[in-house]
């Protein structure tokens, strides 16, 4: 007897139908059926009441069903007691600002991850002030995030720099030129990422800083939607420099644009330094 056939004896139980509860299990109603058989021959007495009906639970199904729930919560409890303390003691986590699992080396950082069982492997991307604040408050021993922090009690290393470009459609008038400036777009339908992304912020800014607000046609989630948006002539992208060129879309540089930097940041007081200079090396 194991805790796979509870599921499948308290799914027809709460069903009172094999089919409902066979496609609720992704099984076969023949195979579940078999497995209340094996369930019954074990037990040494009926579960169920088959008819025209459906499944209709005896007196000894009716214990069955309530024992077994008590003994699955208890053994769902004790797992998660021990998937806590694994965590526990796997608990220097990395954070990842969105779009910087894209521009980073992904089989390094996995390396690293597997050579140190301490770290917590997950790979969620959150908004980059998030991930600053969850350093801050040392949910997180190492974030990956745009643009050096400021606050006084963090270190920062930048780790890559990756160069934002203007992403043009075949027939543009800029398909030709070999570097643009901001104010050659001062008219133009723009496609950025939208306000989770820390380079949004920055092209609002420049625009602005240039004596113009964009026509921001389209805000995106990811850089990919930004190309296919371009190829299709809806606007103008900016972005950094993460997609080759192709016959319908191509990046221009932009003169004077600053570099999409990452940064590896952490706490100036973390006990864990060693650890984390050996992630940035």
């Amino acid at each position: 007897m194991n805790t796979r056939n509870f599921k499948c004896f308290q799914a027809v139980y709460e069903e009172r139908n094999l089919q409902q509860a066979a496609s609720k299990l992704f099984l076969s109603p023949q195979g579940l059926s078999r497995i209340i058989k094996s369930l019954e021959e074990e037990v040494g007495t009926a579960l169920f009441l088959r008819s025209k009906e459906g499944f209709v639970p005896t007196e000894s199904g009716k214990i069955f069903y309530e024992r077994s729930k008590v003994i699955t919560r208890d053994l769902n409890e004790m797992l998660k007691s021990i998937e806590v303390l694994n965590d526990r003691e796997r608990r220097f986590r990395i954070g990842f600002a969105s779009g910087t699992i894209r521009a980073m080396d992904i089989s390094r950082i996995q390396d690293v991850m597997e050579a140190n069982p301490q770290i917590l492997a997950s790979w969620h991307e959150q908004e980059n002030e998030t991930v600053i604040q969850q350093v801050l408050n040392q949910e997180v021993g190492l974030g990956l995030v745009i643009g050096e922090p400021s606050d006084a009690h963090l270190a920062a290393v930048k780790l890559k720099s990756v160069e934002v470009a203007l992403y043009v459609y075949r027939g543009h008038r800029l398909w030709e030129a070999d570097r643009v400036e901001l104010q050659e777009i001062r008219k133009e339908p723009l496609i950025s990422m939208n306000e989770k992304y820390h380079v949004y912020r920055d092209v609002i800014n420049a625009c602005q800083m240039n004596g113009f607000c964009p026509q921001i046609v389209a805000k995106v989630a990811e850089g990919e939607s930004i190309y296919q948006l371009v190829s299709h002539g809806i606007g103008i992208g900016i972005s950094p420099k993460f997609f080759p060129d192709s016959e319908k879309v191509r990046g221009i540089p932009i003169k004077d644009a600053y570099t999409w930097d990452i940064y590896g940041i952490y706490r100036r007081d973390t006990p864990d330094y060693e650890l984390i200079e050996k992630i940035i090396r």
